[in-house]
């Protein structure tokens, strides 16, 4: 009696996994359908945000995604790749929003000053990532006199010496930040950097160590000179003592 009641008790177990396994089984074939091979999930809409450089247009075509391309079998790591190509954009971040929409957030980078190098300008950002190149320039700083090593698009530019170019790209983000209005030229010459603010009118700052300090000074003494009408000269803050000017430049 017992045995009997016992393998009608496993009978019944056994039944009841067959059909909860066959109610899964059903389940994930509708999931599965309605995921995949039906246009549920097929991208309508893709959001571009923080772009400026770019166009929302020129970002989706970067990423190689498709409307009506099912959501979930895009791969965000692949179409993250794809967008950072660009040497525009410094990262990316990528999100579902379900059903069909897909938001895409940048971070481009800014041009910050062309670097010239036999006749062409080298448009770089303020890490010094190549951008593009031109042949012509407008409103933006120029820095000259480094000798290249290596110029890729998208790369940071490689130059022999490395750490004046870094105090030059340095010495142009205090000259963005702060509200001078004119964008001169940085030259590089005989270990000193140099700024022109016109071909009569420079001011040298050596080898650029204590930079913010030294373009401090400079801005002071700038504004002075500029309130007395005098607009040629040198003026020399490149060593530790007190800055010079010279009107008759050197």
């Amino acid at each position: 009696m017992y045995r009997a009641k016992h393998r009608v008790d496993k009978k019944v177990r056994y039944g009841k996994l067959r059909l909860y396994l066959l109610i899964f089984l059903l389940l994930s074939a509708i999931i599965f359908i309605i995921l995949f091979k039906t246009n549920y999930f097929g991208i309508k809409s893709i959001f571009v945000n923080n772009n400026e450089a770019l166009s929302d247009e020129e970002i989706i075509s970067y990423s190689g995604i498709q409307i009506n391309e099912n959501i979930f079998r895009i791969r965000l790591s692949e179409v993250k790749d794809k967008i950072i190509k660009s040497p525009f954009i410094k990262d990316v971040t990528i999100k579902r929003k379900l059903p069909n929409k897909l938001v895409i957030d940048v971070i481009e980078r800014k041009k910050l000053a062309a670097v010239l190098y036999m006749g062409i300008y080298f448009i770089i950002d303020n890490e010094g990532v190549i951008l593009y190149t031109s042949h012509d320039i407008d409103d933006i700083y120029v820095i000259e006199g480094f000798e290249f090593e290596s110029f890729i698009e998208g790369e940071s530019i490689k130059v022999r010496n490395e750490d004046r170019f870094k105090k030059a790209i340095e010495l142009c983000r205090l000259l963005e930040k702060s509200d001078l209005s004119f964008k001169p030229k940085i030259i590089y010459n005989n270990e000193n950097i140099i700024l022109y603010i016109n071909e009569n009118f420079k001011i040298k700052f050596g080898r650029g160590e204590n930079l913010s300090k030294r373009f401090a000074a400079f801005r002071a003494i700038y504004n002075d000179l500029i309130s007395k009408n005098v607009n040629s000269g040198t003026v020399d803050i490149s060593h530790d003592g007190y800055p010079t000017y010279s009107p008759f430049g050197e």
